[in-house]
């Protein structure tokens, strides 16, 4: 700081006001601080009381499950997983579920995994599909459920490994007639690797295990995501499947939303999936996640803001508005807010900026405690180390959303992702 910025910064001070703090800290003030404070201290109130009222007997859905089970079919699409299937696979096998088909589908892997699914298909009642050439993960859950058998299917990734309670928790939720789909429990198998896998845990931690606790109870969890979650057989069949390209996830769980049913999370039934370690490939990662939000909630599901829609609903209307305003709109706001305090508070904003990284570092070591008690997991307290760089972090990622959000709205990008083999991306719909 030069002098005159600290003359500035002193002046500020010594005019403290309610209307001037607002007027600088606006951002924190209106948008993150409800946002993640507010609802992780309303989570928090809301599971203590349920925790402390008796519990009920268990369902009559739930011992069903145990004493005579329906058929559960998991689906998993794999493409060069030779380091990882047979770990899902011996996961799945020690699940205390005990009535589950597993349907691998290679789609045209170039490792070592045909090799180790024949012997799994041997040797684990596995049935293996492959495809000689690439058609794309849809067209291989697609394939997958063609097949299967079972009255619920749970879509798995094949880098995934379950806790043994894991595949019960999740149809367990299936005793409501209403729900149609249960999002798993995602968390980070390589968290110890890097800093950069520290930090995604301390992220799944705030945005999947406590985030989808609070949208699930509001009733606007927007995904379940393809890497662990269950539906109803007769759903995913009613609205076609998975469609093609990228982003077939989310899609799939708006459609099946839009047809009325409830998307609900269960936080105990937990899985293990490897997170990118170096930043290339996360950067890439979350560039498609991002695209993909704008063309499933902008572009192609658009008709959930018309009223006069065959299917709207105020609650999947609710649901698309929290995740394009906190998502896309904020991420925009964040750089207006950056641009405002470089035109208006020029001489004092590295200090501006200062408190500002300070409240945050508050607000996510709140959030930390309380993550940490609903997990019942204390060793997460340990995250504590890593929290002053996780905001840097967010804003990294906040960075490339804005990027990413450009990209897809001028250049429909997510068209020309590689992770849809090119004959499938010729064939995808243009929203």
């Amino acid at each position: 700081m030069t002098d005159y910025s600290v003359t500035d910064v002193i002046s500020y001070l010594q005019s403290f006001s309610w209307e001037k703090t607002v007027r600088v800290y606006w951002f924190f003030l209106l948008f993150d601080f409800p946002r993640y404070v507010l609802t992780d201290v309303y989570i928090f109130i809301y599971e203590m009381i349920r925790l402390g009222t008796p519990r009920k007997k268990r369902s009559a859905f739930a011992e069903s499950l145990m004493e005579n089970p329906p058929l559960v079919s998991v689906l998993i699409p794999v493409l060069n997983a030779g380091d990882t299937i047979q770990w899902t696979i011996r996961s799945l096998t020690e699940q205390t579920y005990k009535n589950i088909e597993i349907i691998i589908v290679d789609d045209g892997s170039t490792d070592s995994t045909p090799r180790i699914c024949r012997r799994l298909e041997k040797q684990e009642r596995v049935t293996y599909f492959r495809f000689e050439e690439r058609a794309g993960k849809s067209a291989a859950l697609n394939h997958a459920l063609r097949y299967a058998r079972g009255e619920y299917i749970v879509f798995i990734d094949a880098d995934t490994t379950f806790d043994r309670d894991a595949i019960f928790n999740v149809i367990k939720n299936f005793a409501d007639p209403k729900v149609g789909a249960v999002a798993g429990n995602l968390r980070p198998r390589n968290a110890k690797r890097t800093l950069l896998t520290r930090l995604q845990q301390i992220e799944y931690l705030f945005t999947i295990d406590v985030g989808r606790r609070i949208r699930a109870n509001f009733g606007i969890l927007p995904i379940v995501s393809g890497a662990f979650g269950g539906f109803r057989r007769e759903l995913v069949e009613q609205v076609g499947g998975h469609e093609p390209g990228p982003g077939n996830d989310s899609d799939l769980t708006i459609r099946i939303r839009k047809l009325g049913y409830k998307i609900v999370f269960a936080p105990d039934a937990v899985c293990l999936t490897n997170v990118p370690d170096k930043l290339y490939n996360l950067l890439r990662q979350r560039m498609r996640w991002n695209r993909n939000l704008v063309k499933t909630r902008i572009m192609k599901h658009k008709n959930v803001f018309n009223p006069f829609s065959k299917n709207f609903m105020i609650r999947t209307t609710l649901s698309f508005m929290d995740t394009i305003f906190f998502h896309v709109v904020l991420a925009v706001l964040s750089l207006v807010y950056l641009i405002d305090l470089s035109v208006n508070y020029r001489q004092i904003m590295i200090f501006i900026l200062v408190v500002n990284y300070l409240a945050y570092f508050l607000a996510e070591c709140l959030e930390l405690i309380i993550a940490a008690i609903l997990t019942r997991s204390w060793s997460n307290l340990g995250l504590f180390l890593y929290l002053p760089v996780y905001n840097p972090y967010k804003i990294m990622l906040k960075i490339f959303r804005v990027v990413a959000y450009f990209q897809e709205l001028v250049f429909r990008y997510s068209y020309h992702d590689p992770f849809a083999p090119y004959k499938v991306r010729e064939r995808m719909i243009r929203w």
